[in-house]
């Protein structure tokens, strides 16, 4: 349902996936991580439903989390808001927020508001298909979401979802595709790397010594994580992205692998990726890591490919959607004479 749809009709649903695992990795203890505890996950939730509403969002569907964020964040507050749990069987893990993100693209939601790192938010954009998100950096490296005031990601996802904003304002993301026998298996939205580590163990990444090459899906300057090695060798600009060979070659780089934690790193090869472009794993068996978590194993007979997609997920850039809106005058309201 596009935003000019939404404009005609009633004010459409936005939903909330926040992981209240988000942020408590092993990176805290081998970096300066910062950690969004699950109560100021609660406070950012709160503030995000002040946002919608002010702009007259009337129904709002959340996942249930085993911490309650939601739920607690709407305690003592008044809010004139519909708040329903979606009805998916809760596990808590994170297949629970793929199919929270399914259920709210069946059912028309208007945007989807997560609170999360870059693994949470690759897990609601396996389900979210057209959906846009509204995504708010509670994780470790957070390249993905924005580091932005609930209220503001509040008010954006409101005025998207009240039809005050359109499609014009969404920006689709590439995405990284792992295919193993032809068959896709899983996605990525920031990097793939390939580490030599046989076994899942601790998933987080954080020691490039593991590692033999890395695929991202953009080149962002200023990020950190293994996507800022591949930030400091190539300056150019998205949607290009870049494979990575690390080792001894004739280059390293000094770069932030995780909050407080700069290293150098050996670098034998790279180049750019361009969308549609296909690269070959040849290092089995391996590991591969997700946008910094290991996720999959693969064994030698395996054939394994990763794929640089445009057609990742739909976001909303709460920060560039306030300043449209304000261009929009959606802020401005006339005075009326008194009497």
């Amino acid at each position: 349902m596009s935003g000019k749809q939404r404009a005609a009709g009633a004010p459409g649903a936005v939903g909330i996936i926040a992981n209240p695992a988000a942020g408590k990795d092993v990176r805290r203890l081998v970096a300066l991580a910062s950690t969004f505890d699950n109560q100021e996950k609660v406070r950012i939730v709160r503030r995000a439903l002040a946002g919608l509403t002010a702009t007259g969002v009337r129904r709002v569907y959340y996942l249930p989390d085993s911490f309650g964020i939601v739920t607690r964040a709407a305690e003592n507050n008044r809010f004139n808001l519909d708040l329903e749990p979606i009805p998916v069987p809760c596990t808590f893990t994170a297949s629970d927020s793929e199919q929270a993100a399914s259920w709210l693209a069946e059912h028309g939601a208007a945007c989807i508001m997560t609170l999360g790192g870059d693994g949470t938010n690759r897990v609601v954009a396996r389900g979210c298909r057209e959906v846009p998100l509204v995504p708010i950096a509670t994780g470790t490296n957070n390249v993905f979401p924005y580091l932005v005031d609930g209220t503001i990601a509040g008010l954006a996802a409101g005025l998207l979802a009240v039809g005050q904003l359109d499609d014009t304002c969404l920006e689709q993301r590439p995405r990284l595709e792992v295919w193993i026998d032809g068959t896709l298996v899983d996605i990525a939205l920031i990097d793939v790397a390939v580490s030599r580590e046989r076994f899942l163990g601790t998933r987080a990444i954080w020691d490039p010594n593991t590692i033999e090459q890395i695929i991202v899906s953009r080149v962002i300057p200023g990020v950190i994580g293994l996507a800022a090695v591949a930030a400091a060798l190539c300056p150019i600009p998205a949607p290009t992205g870049a494979f990575v060979e690390l080792g001894p070659g004739s280059v390293s780089v000094t770069v932030p692998l995780a909050p407080g934690l700069v290293t150098t790193v050996p670098v034998r090869a790279w180049c750019p990726v361009e969308p549609g472009d296909e690269i070959v794993i040849e290092q089995r068996p391996c590991t591969l890591a997700l946008d910094g978590e290991r996720e999959l194993r693969v064994e030698r007979s395996h054939r394994v490919t990763v794929r640089l997609s445009p057609s990742g997920p739909l976001v909303l850039d709460p920060r560039l959607a306030l300043g449209e809106a304000a261009r929009r005058g959606c802020f401005l309201s006339p005075l009326t004479s008194a009497l």
